[in-house]
Protein backbone atom coordinates (compact mmCIF):
# COMPACT_ATOMS: atom_id res chain seq x y z
CA UNK A 1 0.00 0.00 0.00
CA UNK A 2 1.53 3.72 -0.77
CA UNK A 3 0.71 6.36 1.60
CA UNK A 4 1.28 10.35 0.93
CA UNK A 5 1.11 12.89 3.96
CA UNK A 6 0.87 16.56 4.50
CA UNK A 7 3.08 17.77 6.75
CA UNK A 8 2.18 20.56 9.08
CA UNK A 9 5.62 22.38 9.90
CA UNK A 10 3.96 24.80 12.13
CA UNK A 11 2.77 21.28 14.14
CA UNK A 12 5.85 20.22 15.70
CA UNK A 13 5.74 17.47 18.05
CA UNK A 14 9.36 16.94 19.01
CA UNK A 15 13.28 16.83 18.55
CA UNK A 16 15.85 14.86 19.32
CA UNK A 17 19.32 12.70 18.20
CA UNK A 18 17.32 11.52 14.92
CA UNK A 19 15.29 14.01 13.39
CA UNK A 20 12.33 15.97 14.31
CA UNK A 21 8.27 15.03 14.59
CA UNK A 22 5.33 16.81 13.24
CA UNK A 23 2.04 16.02 12.93
CA UNK A 24 0.75 15.43 9.41
CA UNK A 25 -2.74 14.64 7.81
CA UNK A 26 -2.52 11.12 5.86
CA UNK A 27 -4.02 12.50 1.83
CA UNK A 28 -6.51 9.96 0.87
CA UNK A 29 -7.90 8.90 4.74
CA UNK A 30 -7.63 12.68 6.51
CA UNK A 31 -5.83 10.54 9.60
CA UNK A 32 -3.96 12.94 12.03
CA UNK A 33 -0.88 11.03 12.81
CA UNK A 34 2.90 11.76 14.44
CA UNK A 35 5.51 11.87 11.29
CA UNK A 36 8.95 11.17 11.97
CA UNK A 37 11.80 13.03 9.99
CA UNK A 38 15.14 12.18 9.67
CA UNK A 39 17.85 13.42 7.58
CA UNK A 40 19.24 10.66 5.97
CA UNK A 41 21.08 10.12 2.32
CA UNK A 42 19.54 7.49 -0.11
CA UNK A 43 22.74 6.06 -0.68
CA UNK A 44 22.80 4.85 3.31
CA UNK A 45 22.08 1.45 3.16
CA UNK A 46 20.80 1.33 6.81
CA UNK A 47 18.81 4.28 7.79
CA UNK A 48 17.86 4.47 11.57
CA UNK A 49 14.45 5.64 10.66
CA UNK A 50 13.99 2.73 8.31
CA UNK A 51 15.49 0.24 10.75
CA UNK A 52 12.70 1.35 13.50
CA UNK A 53 9.79 1.56 11.44
CA UNK A 54 10.54 -2.70 10.79
CA UNK A 55 11.34 -3.25 14.03
CA UNK A 56 7.94 -1.35 14.63
CA UNK A 57 6.05 -3.30 12.16
CA UNK A 58 7.05 -7.12 13.45
CA UNK A 59 5.90 -5.27 17.00
CA UNK A 60 2.47 -4.85 15.94
CA UNK A 61 -0.39 -6.38 17.80
CA UNK A 62 -0.36 -5.43 21.35
CA UNK A 63 -2.54 -2.41 22.66
CA UNK A 64 0.78 -0.80 24.26
CA UNK A 65 3.00 -0.95 21.14
CA UNK A 66 1.77 2.27 18.92
CA UNK A 67 0.35 1.62 15.29
CA UNK A 68 2.51 1.94 12.34
CA UNK A 69 1.53 3.51 9.02
CA UNK A 70 4.08 3.10 6.82
CA UNK A 71 7.85 4.62 6.33
CA UNK A 72 9.74 5.78 2.69
CA UNK A 73 13.01 6.97 1.72
CA UNK A 74 13.05 10.08 -0.32
CA UNK A 75 16.47 12.75 -1.41
CA UNK A 76 17.74 13.72 1.61
CA UNK A 77 14.77 12.83 4.19
CA UNK A 78 13.53 9.59 5.43
CA UNK A 79 9.96 9.65 7.06
CA UNK A 80 8.08 7.14 9.03
CA UNK A 81 4.28 7.48 10.27
CA UNK A 82 2.75 6.69 13.31
CA UNK A 83 0.38 6.75 15.69
CA UNK A 84 -0.55 10.26 17.30
CA UNK A 85 -0.10 10.38 20.87
CA UNK A 86 0.13 12.17 23.71
CA UNK A 87 2.84 13.93 26.32
CA UNK A 88 4.60 10.90 28.36
CA UNK A 89 4.92 10.10 31.75
CA UNK A 90 6.99 12.49 32.99
CA UNK A 91 5.74 15.53 31.58
CA UNK A 92 2.23 14.72 32.82
CA UNK A 93 3.61 13.45 36.62
CA UNK A 94 3.80 16.60 38.68
CA UNK A 95 5.81 15.02 41.25
CA UNK A 96 5.63 11.64 43.34
CA UNK A 97 2.01 9.30 42.43
CA UNK A 98 0.32 7.41 44.29
CA UNK A 99 1.26 3.15 44.51
CA UNK A 100 -1.98 3.01 42.61
CA UNK A 101 -0.63 5.01 39.50
CA UNK A 102 2.81 3.47 39.34
CA UNK A 103 1.26 -0.15 39.98
CA UNK A 104 -1.09 0.78 36.70
CA UNK A 105 2.01 1.84 34.35
CA UNK A 106 4.23 -1.18 35.85
CA UNK A 107 1.59 -3.65 35.05
CA UNK A 108 1.04 -2.12 31.20
CA UNK A 109 4.64 -1.95 30.32
CA UNK A 110 5.49 -5.92 32.21
CA UNK A 111 2.59 -7.22 29.43
CA UNK A 112 4.40 -4.70 26.97
CA UNK A 113 7.68 -5.75 27.10
CA UNK A 114 6.47 -9.76 27.66
CA UNK A 115 5.47 -9.13 24.16
CA UNK A 116 8.68 -7.08 22.80
CA UNK A 117 10.67 -9.63 24.31
CA UNK A 118 8.89 -12.98 22.76
CA UNK A 119 9.05 -11.51 19.50
CA UNK A 120 13.02 -11.35 19.95
CA UNK A 121 13.93 -8.01 20.48
CA UNK A 122 15.13 -5.87 23.75
CA UNK A 123 14.40 -2.12 23.60
CA UNK A 124 17.25 -0.88 25.48
CA UNK A 125 15.85 2.58 26.33
CA UNK A 126 13.39 2.21 28.93
CA UNK A 127 12.37 5.34 30.39
CA UNK A 128 9.58 7.78 31.80
CA UNK A 129 9.94 10.07 27.97
CA UNK A 130 9.44 6.96 26.39
CA UNK A 131 5.99 6.12 27.59
CA UNK A 132 3.29 8.14 26.27
CA UNK A 133 -0.21 8.26 27.22
CA UNK A 134 -2.82 8.00 24.99
CA UNK A 135 -5.47 10.91 23.78
CA UNK A 136 -8.58 8.82 23.42
CA UNK A 137 -8.02 6.34 26.74
CA UNK A 138 -6.59 8.16 29.80
CA UNK A 139 -6.09 4.92 31.77
CA UNK A 140 -3.65 3.74 28.98
CA UNK A 141 -0.04 3.91 27.54
CA UNK A 142 2.51 3.49 24.85
CA UNK A 143 5.54 2.33 24.51
CA UNK A 144 7.67 4.51 22.11
CA UNK A 145 11.40 4.78 20.13
CA UNK A 146 12.44 1.80 19.06
CA UNK A 147 15.73 3.13 17.19
CA UNK A 148 18.36 1.57 19.32
CA UNK A 149 16.38 -1.77 19.94
CA UNK A 150 18.24 -5.29 18.91
CA UNK A 151 17.05 -8.50 18.26
CA UNK A 152 18.20 -10.63 21.36
CA UNK A 153 21.77 -11.85 20.54
CA UNK A 154 21.98 -15.31 21.98
CA UNK A 155 24.32 -15.87 24.35
CA UNK A 156 26.97 -15.54 25.88
CA UNK A 157 26.98 -11.40 26.15
CA UNK A 158 30.41 -9.71 24.48
CA UNK A 159 31.56 -6.98 26.67
CA UNK A 160 33.14 -3.49 25.68
CA UNK A 161 34.93 -1.06 28.15
CA UNK A 162 32.44 1.99 27.68
CA UNK A 163 35.25 4.12 29.35
CA UNK A 164 37.48 3.40 26.63
CA UNK A 165 37.39 5.66 23.28
CA UNK A 166 34.78 7.56 24.81
CA UNK A 167 32.20 5.26 24.32
CA UNK A 168 28.62 5.88 25.87
CA UNK A 169 26.51 3.95 28.11
CA UNK A 170 23.87 2.58 25.55
CA UNK A 171 20.57 3.90 26.25
CA UNK A 172 19.79 6.88 28.50
CA UNK A 173 22.71 7.33 31.55
CA UNK A 174 19.90 7.46 34.56
CA UNK A 175 18.02 4.69 33.21
CA UNK A 176 20.62 2.29 31.94
CA UNK A 177 20.94 -1.06 33.67
CA UNK A 178 24.22 -2.05 35.36
CA UNK A 179 25.15 -4.44 32.84
CA UNK A 180 24.95 -1.08 30.56
CA UNK A 181 27.35 0.32 32.55
CA UNK A 182 29.64 -2.63 32.88
CA UNK A 183 29.54 -3.10 28.49
CA UNK A 184 27.40 -6.15 28.30
CA UNK A 185 25.15 -7.11 25.24
CA UNK A 186 21.93 -6.19 27.18
CA UNK A 187 19.14 -8.71 27.21
CA UNK A 188 15.33 -8.50 28.50
CA UNK A 189 16.48 -8.55 32.06
CA UNK A 190 18.07 -4.93 31.48
CA UNK A 191 14.81 -3.55 30.29
CA UNK A 192 12.93 -4.43 33.56
CA UNK A 193 15.85 -2.96 35.77
CA UNK A 194 15.29 -0.01 34.14
CA UNK A 195 11.24 -0.63 34.40
CA UNK A 196 12.40 -0.72 37.76
CA UNK A 197 14.33 2.43 38.03
CA UNK A 198 10.82 4.18 36.07
CA UNK A 199 8.56 2.79 38.93
CA UNK A 200 10.53 4.29 41.70
CA UNK A 201 11.19 7.34 39.75
CA UNK A 202 7.26 7.96 39.90
CA UNK A 203 6.97 7.12 43.76
CA UNK A 204 9.87 9.14 44.42
CA UNK A 205 9.33 11.99 42.06
CA UNK A 206 13.21 11.98 41.13
CA UNK A 207 15.78 9.31 41.07
CA UNK A 208 18.99 9.59 44.01
CA UNK A 209 21.96 10.03 40.96
CA UNK A 210 20.08 12.91 39.20
CA UNK A 211 22.28 15.31 40.94
CA UNK A 212 24.95 15.25 39.21
CA UNK A 213 24.90 17.88 35.70
CA UNK A 214 27.25 20.25 37.93
CA UNK A 215 29.89 17.82 37.37
CA UNK A 216 32.18 18.21 34.34
CA UNK A 217 33.74 14.82 33.91
CA UNK A 218 31.44 12.62 31.86
CA UNK A 219 33.58 9.61 33.20
CA UNK A 220 33.03 11.23 36.95
CA UNK A 221 29.56 11.44 36.15
CA UNK A 222 29.38 7.66 34.60
CA UNK A 223 31.06 6.62 37.68
CA UNK A 224 29.41 8.53 40.01
CA UNK A 225 25.68 7.48 38.65
CA UNK A 226 26.87 3.71 38.60
CA UNK A 227 28.16 3.30 42.03
CA UNK A 228 24.80 4.97 43.39
CA UNK A 229 22.73 2.65 41.42
CA UNK A 230 25.17 -0.62 43.24
CA UNK A 231 24.27 1.11 46.41
CA UNK A 232 20.78 0.88 45.68
CA UNK A 233 18.52 -2.06 46.02
CA UNK A 234 14.70 -3.79 46.14
CA UNK A 235 15.21 -3.44 49.90
CA UNK A 236 16.22 -0.09 49.77
CA UNK A 237 14.05 1.46 47.43
CA UNK A 238 10.82 -0.34 48.99
CA UNK A 239 10.69 -0.53 52.41
CA UNK A 240 7.75 1.82 52.47
CA UNK A 241 6.10 0.55 49.37
CA UNK A 242 4.53 -2.84 48.17
CA UNK A 243 7.68 -5.52 48.40
CA UNK A 244 6.34 -6.21 44.64
CA UNK A 245 8.52 -2.81 43.49
CA UNK A 246 11.39 -4.10 45.26
CA UNK A 247 10.84 -7.27 44.10
CA UNK A 248 11.19 -5.89 40.24
CA UNK A 249 14.49 -4.65 40.70
CA UNK A 250 16.23 -7.36 42.36
CA UNK A 251 14.72 -10.19 40.17
CA UNK A 252 15.72 -8.35 36.96
CA UNK A 253 19.63 -8.31 38.10
CA UNK A 254 18.91 -11.54 39.55
CA UNK A 255 18.46 -12.74 35.89
CA UNK A 256 21.14 -14.71 34.17
CA UNK A 257 22.09 -13.13 30.22
CA UNK A 258 19.91 -15.81 28.51
CA UNK A 259 16.83 -16.10 30.77
CA UNK A 260 13.62 -15.12 30.28
CA UNK A 261 11.96 -13.58 32.91
CA UNK A 262 9.01 -14.73 34.46
CA UNK A 263 6.09 -12.25 33.63
CA UNK A 264 3.23 -14.65 35.19
CA UNK A 265 5.47 -13.99 38.39
CA UNK A 266 5.82 -10.77 38.32
CA UNK A 267 2.36 -9.88 37.37
CA UNK A 268 1.12 -12.07 40.36
CA UNK A 269 3.27 -10.07 42.16
CA UNK A 270 2.13 -6.26 41.28
CA UNK A 271 -1.88 -8.12 41.00
CA UNK A 272 -1.12 -7.71 44.67
CA UNK A 273 -1.12 -4.71 44.90
CA UNK A 274 -4.75 -3.83 46.19
CA UNK A 275 -5.30 -0.74 43.32
CA UNK A 276 -8.66 0.02 41.25
CA UNK A 277 -7.16 -0.23 37.10
CA UNK A 278 -10.35 0.88 36.27
CA UNK A 279 -10.54 4.96 35.07
CA UNK A 280 -8.01 7.18 33.78
CA UNK A 281 -4.48 7.41 35.26
CA UNK A 282 -4.73 9.81 38.49
CA UNK A 283 -1.27 11.67 38.22
CA UNK A 284 -1.90 14.10 40.78
CA UNK A 285 1.24 14.44 43.21
CA UNK A 286 1.19 12.87 46.66
CA UNK A 287 3.58 12.71 49.42
CA UNK A 288 6.67 10.36 48.51
CA UNK A 289 6.31 7.20 50.78
CA UNK A 290 9.90 6.01 49.50
CA UNK A 291 13.12 7.25 52.03
CA UNK A 292 16.51 6.72 50.63
CA UNK A 293 19.57 8.06 51.70
CA UNK A 294 22.79 7.44 48.88
CA UNK A 295 25.91 7.45 50.61
CA UNK A 296 28.79 9.87 49.25
CA UNK A 297 30.51 9.03 45.98
CA UNK A 298 34.16 9.82 46.49
CA UNK A 299 36.24 10.47 43.18
CA UNK A 300 40.25 10.04 43.11
CA UNK A 301 42.46 12.57 41.42
CA UNK A 302 42.49 9.90 37.88
CA UNK A 303 38.93 10.54 37.88
CA UNK A 304 39.59 14.36 37.46
CA UNK A 305 42.22 13.90 34.93
CA UNK A 306 39.08 12.43 32.63
CA UNK A 307 38.50 14.93 29.13
CA UNK A 308 35.74 17.12 30.20
CA UNK A 309 32.08 16.16 28.47
CA UNK A 310 32.58 19.39 25.94
CA UNK A 311 35.39 17.86 24.20
CA UNK A 312 33.76 13.77 23.89
CA UNK A 313 31.58 15.27 21.44
CA UNK A 314 28.33 15.15 23.40
CA UNK A 315 25.72 18.13 24.15
CA UNK A 316 23.92 17.56 27.54
CA UNK A 317 20.15 19.45 26.24
CA UNK A 318 17.04 19.45 28.25
CA UNK A 319 13.99 18.33 25.99
CA UNK A 320 10.55 18.01 26.68
CA UNK A 321 9.76 15.90 23.37
CA UNK A 322 7.39 13.46 24.26
CA UNK A 323 8.89 11.43 21.03
CA UNK A 324 12.38 11.59 21.11
CA UNK A 325 14.75 12.90 23.59
CA UNK A 326 18.69 13.56 23.40
CA UNK A 327 20.48 11.17 24.93
CA UNK A 328 24.36 10.80 25.64
CA UNK A 329 24.55 7.21 23.69
CA UNK A 330 22.31 8.58 20.76
CA UNK A 331 25.59 10.08 19.01
CA UNK A 332 27.48 7.21 18.65
CA UNK A 333 24.70 5.50 17.11
CA UNK A 334 24.09 8.14 14.62
CA UNK A 335 27.42 8.60 13.79
CA UNK A 336 28.66 5.16 13.72
CA UNK A 337 25.88 2.47 13.60
CA UNK A 338 25.92 0.02 16.08
CA UNK A 339 26.50 -3.88 14.09
CA UNK A 340 23.95 -5.13 16.68
CA UNK A 341 20.81 -3.00 15.12
CA UNK A 342 20.37 -5.79 11.80
CA UNK A 343 17.61 -7.73 11.67
CA UNK A 344 17.65 -11.30 10.31
CA UNK A 345 16.82 -10.90 6.27
CA UNK A 346 13.86 -13.58 7.02
CA UNK A 347 12.48 -10.76 9.95
CA UNK A 348 13.26 -8.18 7.94
CA UNK A 349 11.43 -9.12 4.51
CA UNK A 350 8.44 -9.91 6.64
CA UNK A 351 8.41 -6.23 7.57
CA UNK A 352 8.99 -4.88 4.74
CA UNK A 353 5.88 -7.32 3.10
CA UNK A 354 3.32 -5.73 5.98
CA UNK A 355 4.83 -2.52 5.72
CA UNK A 356 3.17 0.81 3.64
CA UNK A 357 5.48 2.69 1.42
CA UNK A 358 5.18 6.57 2.25
CA UNK A 359 5.58 7.49 -1.31
CA UNK A 360 4.90 11.55 -1.13
CA UNK A 361 4.62 14.02 1.82
CA UNK A 362 3.99 17.62 0.95
CA UNK A 363 4.85 20.67 3.71
CA UNK A 364 2.37 22.71 4.37
CA UNK A 365 2.34 25.38 7.24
Amino acid sequence: MFRAYRLQSSKLLGDGAFGLVFQAEEVNSGRIVALKKSRSSQRRKRPILQYESRVLQLLQGHPAIPEIFGYGQMPHFEYMAMELLGPSISEVAKGPVSVTTATRVVQQMLSALEHVHKRGFVHRDIKPWNMLCLPTDQSKIKLIDFNISIPVVPGPPTRYDSTAKSMSVVGTLDWASLNAHNGLTLAPRDDLESLAYTAFFLLHGRLPWKNRYSLKFKKEIIKRVYESKVATTGDTFGSNVPPAFGYLLDNSRGLAYAQMPNYSLLKEQFGEVNVNPEGPLDWSAVESSVRQEQPEIAFNDEDKKTEPWSQLGGVVIAFTSSFCEEDWSSWVHQHSRDPAMTLPAEQANLAIRDLSSIVEVIKVD
